[in-house]
């Protein structure tokens, strides 16, 4: 991708976001390649690093063991390694075993996850993992970074003698220094090493007396270091096996070198996909941080942003504990450039700039802060026109400065082109400059460009708001308060607010009335329009706002009233069931009686004594039900009697209409219906519960209603 001009405050914050994913690095060759990305312009290689970044933050959320520990930057060991006859060192050894180790780690990681992270390995088809380097280097040298005693038979004879040589040493000078501490020659230091050989401190006045080789004197003259005479046939015995031992391990290095210079290629490219992994985890990583999302990408121009934020401001308001609030914007081939308007300080230019960030940052391969339903284009060259572009290099001035990039804005800008523009038109006379910027904005308007820009000048809001390709946008602002809201409103240019926000300011009322004389009337009404509708549509969103929240009331008004229906219905269902099989069931039980009684009437002689047995029978049912009616009649009256007062409401058992207590007697209760007058049992009358005043639901606005409000 193009970016045009190579110098500019969106090109400065694609490198502080660059920055904060080299701080995700587990090297410097990750920080590296994150340092040397740019917005590509193939689709497909972006679209792969996208989903390879958005498949490695899937691993780090879900937890899986992915390998991304440090690694060490073997690129001089390489290079060492490449050249014929070149032994490397114990530790350039231990380095490139570290980058081995952790591309077998890595190689073990997907031995079970080749599909779930099918993006991710596929990066893996065109190497394989070779066990024989480390094996090598294992054979050698130790975990400790020690070449192995078994690493070659010489090694180890060398070895074996060294260290019993050195066992005699150490018997041999603790024998001397027990002598020279009787004889009181011994410094308090006793021992040290000089000229790389094993000395003995004594006073110097005794260095006469001493026999041996004299290595050095200490800086004041009082101390001499000397080699016993009896010690240096040891000592140079030792020396010529230290040096044996040296050569010896020179020559396994350089055999174990010339068996790793067959891995040349391949420990290059392990170290290739270690660093490509960690740029990739870092941008994962980062993604994390930012609540980064893949969205939908359309290889073609297009923008439909959800919930998008500036990257940079939901970083920072994160660590100040504020909330960034996002926006929704939406530009395609119908509508392809926006015009915002409205009061400075309202959030017009991070608006414009998070557009040009959040394009960079994904054909870069980064996650952007949008929602993961928003839709990406695909852009060619972005063309950027913010802030100060005075050159003193140049002895250009600001609006000489923009001039020039208009000119190349107008020989690249193209149908795959995004341009941003902030303060479009100003650095000269306002109706001049704004003329100008109208015929700039025309002919971008013509060529089929993308884009967004930002503005005070009335003229462009106009073309914007009668040109086809051209829609006006604008920051809300509460005119009440004189805070702006930074969200963006997209439909409609914004106000600059000037007279508001001077009288707000303090300025004085008759400097602002003349100024207001100093407008053109046009500009004028149209200004204070723009404030007016502003205001408008303040009050119908809280009318808005009011009628979404009775709305929601209704809505659980309607869905009790139909859950109670619901229930009403099921009971009903359940009563009828209920009875039904009550019926049923009587009905079984007197046929099986009736068929009893027939039988008996058949078979008795005596056919009286039979209807005298049922006869009897029943008048028993009978007492039996009267019995238990008289039961539930005094539990009636007993409650009745607890509840029922002058002056209460009640009805009659087998009645509908209600009357009036007006009288209580024992159980005798008399009641007035109107224009009569009974008498009735307590037992037979039913209690009526008066009750409480309902508050009325609110009355849902429609959308007239609130319209006629503001209207009036």
């Amino acid at each position: 991708m193009k970016i045009f001009p190579t110098h500019s405050l969106l090109l400065e914050e694609f490198e502080k976001i660059k920055l904060l994913a080299e701080e995700e690095c587990a090297g410097v060759l990750g920080q590296r390649l994150i340092h040397q990305l740019h917005p590509s312009d193939d689709f497909k290689t972006a679209l792969k690093s996208l989903e390879e970044t958005n498949e490695l933050r899937t691993v780090i959320i879900t937890g899986d063991p992915f390998p991304n520990d440090g690694y060490p930057d073997v690129t001089s060991e390489l290079k060492l390694l490449f050249i014929q006859n070149s032994v490397l060192s114990v530790t350039q050894v231990m380095q490139i075993a570290k980058v081995v180790s952790l591309m077998r780690l890595i190689f073990d990681f997907f031995k079970s996850r080749e599909e779930k992270y099918s993006l991710l390995f596929s990066r893996l088809i065109d190497i394989k993992y070779e066990k024989s380097i480390l094996e090598s280097i294992d054979k050698v040298i130790d975990v400790t970074g020690v070449v192995r005693n078994t690493a070659s038979p010489d090694l180890a004879r060398i070895r074996k003698n060294l260290s019993r040589k050195r066992v005699e040493a150490d018997q041999m000078y603790q024998s001397i220094i027990q002598k020279y501490r009787k004889s009181g020659w011994l410094t308090d230091a006793e021992e040290s090493w000089r000229n790389g050989r094993r000395v003995i401190s004594i006073f110097a006045e005794q260095k006469r007396s001493a026999k041996g080789i004299i290595h050095d004197l200490s800086a004041t003259g009082k101390t001499c270091y000397i080699e016993p005479e009896e010690a240096i046939g040891i000592n140079s015995f030792i020396t010529s096996l230290e040096e044996d031992e040296r050569e010896e391990i020179l020559r396994i290095l350089r055999e174990l070198t010339e068996n790793l210079r067959k891995f040349h290629t391949l420990i290059s490219a392990y170290l290739n996909h270690i660093a490509n992994f960690d740029m990739i985890a870092a941008k994962a990583r980062l993604a994390i941080k930012l609540n980064a999302h893949l969205p939908f990408i359309e290889n073609k121009p297009n923008i439909d942003l959800i919930k998008a934020c500036h990257p940079l401001l939901y970083s920072y308001n994160l660590l100040a504990g504020k909330t960034t609030i996002p926006f929704d914007l939406k530009l395609d081939e119908k509508d392809r450039i926006l015009v915002i308007s409205g009061p400075n300080a309202g959030g017009k230019t991070v608006c414009m700039k998070t557009v040009g960030l959040l394009q960079m940052l994904l054909q870069s391969g980064f996650l952007v802060t949008a929602d993961s339903n928003s839709h990406f284009g695909f852009f060619k060259n972005i063309l950027v026109d913010i802030g100060d572009s005075q050159s003193l290099e140049f002895e250009l001035s600001t609006y000489s400065s923009r001039l020039r990039h208009m000119k190349v804005f107008l020989q690249q800008a193209g149908a795959q082109t995004l341009f941003l523009i902030d303060e479009f038109g100003t650095g000269t006379d306002p109706a001049l400059g704004g003329a100008l910027a109208e015929a700039i904005l025309e002919e971008l308007n013509h060529r089929k460009s993308f884009g967004l820009i930002t503005t005070h000048y009335m003229n462009l809001k106009v073309l914007a708001d009668r040109t086809d390709g051209i829609i006006n946008g604008s920051m809300a602002f509460d005119a009440q308060k004189l805070e702006p809201q930074f969200r963006l409103e997209v439909g409609k240019p914004g106000s600059s607010y000037t007279f508001v926000v001077a009288e707000r300011s303090g300025l004085p009322s008759h400097v602002i009335n003349r100024a207001r004389k100093k407008v053109t009337k046009n500009s004028l009404l149209l200004e204070e329009t723009l404030t007016r509708l502003e205001r408008e549509k303040g009050e119908l969103v809280k009318l808005l706002e009011q009628n979404k929240i009775q709305e929601k009331h209704l809505k659980e008004m309607i869905g009790k009233y139909e859950k109670n229906v619901n229930l009403q219905e099921q009971r009903f269902e359940t009563d009828n069931e209920r009875m039904r099989q009550k019926e049923l069931r009587l009905s079984t039980q007197l046929e099986e009686k009736f068929k009893k009684f027939v039988k008996e009437w058949r078979d008795a002689k005596n056919k009286k004594q039979v209807l005298d047995k049922y006869n009897t029978q029943l008048i028993d049912r009978k007492e039996a039900l009267n019995q238990k009616e008289k039961v539930k009649s005094e539990e009636i009256a007993k409650y009745n009697s607890k509840l029922i007062k002058r002056g209460s409401k009640v009805r009659l058992k087998n009645g509908k209409v209600t009357g009036i207590v007006e009288a209580v007697n024992d159980q005798k209760v008399t009641i007035v219906f109107g224009n009569i007058r009974t008498v009735s049992d307590m037992s037979n009358l039913f209690y009526i519960e008066e009750k409480k005043p309902e508050i009325k639901n609110p009355v849902v606005a429609d959308d007239k209603t609130i319209k006629k409000n503001i209207a009036n």
